[in-house]
């Protein structure tokens, strides 16, 4: 029977990190709740990395507090913190086999070598890596040497697991093998975890909740369908998957005019001065016959991307050109080509404004 691990609850409150003159982190104020798998997504150097290695001890605030459960760990050394942690690079040491590297942090405890071998054996079996238990890592491929310094982390039962950049070396196909086993495995173990990334695919397809991070501050905390689907300003909506901008000018707190038409809004305008700008997903965008639509515009260029063709669509009095996300049916039922005139609604409930 697999050990169950108790997750931890960890609060940051107040949180800054300064690197003389640079602001890395600014007010960081986040709640992880008890056997929560969070990702911390952003782009490089938005500080997402920086606040993992706060929470392990392995970087000092400049200000600020952490809790795990009732223990302030504020100053903690990284040894007397409740964590396990796996790098993007493994760590894995390469002269110890793949039991004593899985066994490494159970003997510096001093735990009696029966419970040792029967831990190990449970890890294995976990990992599904028990015949390999011999072999060293150079022996092994990328995604199982992986999965060891996974196991290696477990092993203690720590009741914080911190992931950083853990898939960023795999192929495309180990990588998402890889994060729907360790998606499994935190969920039948209960820790909680917190993943750095900046793969938004990895961060929407794994997370309980999503922290978006940028310029060294939170711009939104959410579920993954929530960041999605709700983006909170126009940073996370153009991060976040393909976003089409549109900028308009305000004529009322719920319509906007967009060329020489107007459109009435489901989501209320900003508190913004002047122009706005409208966004839209790819996928959001109606393309319709000749005459059916609220404009019209011509096909400059299509991507064919498998499950659906990337069409980019040029409207004289709109801007840039929008991209529209078509399933190969419909676009046959078009019949779309470069060339092509069509025409397109932008549905209401679909569009978000933000502050140009």
């Amino acid at each position: 029977m697999t050990q169950q691990t108790q997750g931890s609850r960890l609060e940051i409150q107040g949180v800054h990190k300064n690197f003389g003159d640079f602001t890395a982190l600014k007010d960081i104020n986040l709640t992880i709740e008890p056997g929560e798998l969070v990702c911390f997504l952003g782009p490089s150097g938005c500080g997402k990395t920086t606040l993992l290695r706060i929470i392990a001890g392995l970087e000092q605030q400049s200000a600020g507090q952490l809790f795990q459960g009732s223990d302030d760990i504020s100053h903690k050394p990284p040894k007397d913190r409740d964590f396990g942690i796996v790098f993007q690079s493994y760590a894995l040491f390469p002269n110890m086999t793949v039991t004593d590297n899985i066994a490494y942090g159970l003997r510096s405890i001093g735990m009696a070598k029966a419970r040792i071998k029967a831990r190990v054996a449970e890890l294995l079996a976990l990992i599904g890596l028990a015949e390999h238990a011999s072999k060293y890592p150079a022996q092994l491929s990328g995604g199982q040497q992986q999965r060891v310094a996974l196991a290696r982390a477990l092993a203690p039962s720590p009741g914080l697991l911190l992931l950083d950049e853990p898939l960023s070396a795999l192929d495309a196909k180990v990588r998402h093998h890889l994060r729907s086993e360790i998606r499994c495995l935190q969920k039948q173990l209960g820790v909680t975890t917190i993943m750095v990334t900046h793969d938004q695919e990895e961060a929407l397809a794994m997370a309980d909740r999503v922290v978006v991070m940028n310029d060294g501050v939170i711009e939104q905390v959410g579920t993954p369908l929530e960041i999605y689907q709700q983006p909170g300003s126009a940073f996370v909506a153009e991060f976040i998957g393909a976003m089409n901008f549109i900028d308009t000018a305000p004529v009322n707190g719920r319509r906007v005019k967009v060329g020489d038409r107007e459109l009435d809004l489901v989501r209320p305008l900003p508190d913004a001065q002047g122009r706005v700008r409208l966004a839209i997903r790819p996928e959001d965008v109606h393309l319709l016959p000749i005459g059916e639509g609220d404009w019209e515009g011509q096909v400059e260029a299509m991507d064919y991307l498998g499950a659906f063709i990337r069409t980019h669509i040029r409207l004289s009095d709109v801007g840039p050109d929008l991209v529209v996300d078509v399933d190969p049916r419909s676009a046959r039922q078009l019949d779309l080509s470069v060339g092509a005139r069509v025409c397109l609604h932008l549905p209401s409930d679909a569009l978000h404004c933000f502050a140009a």
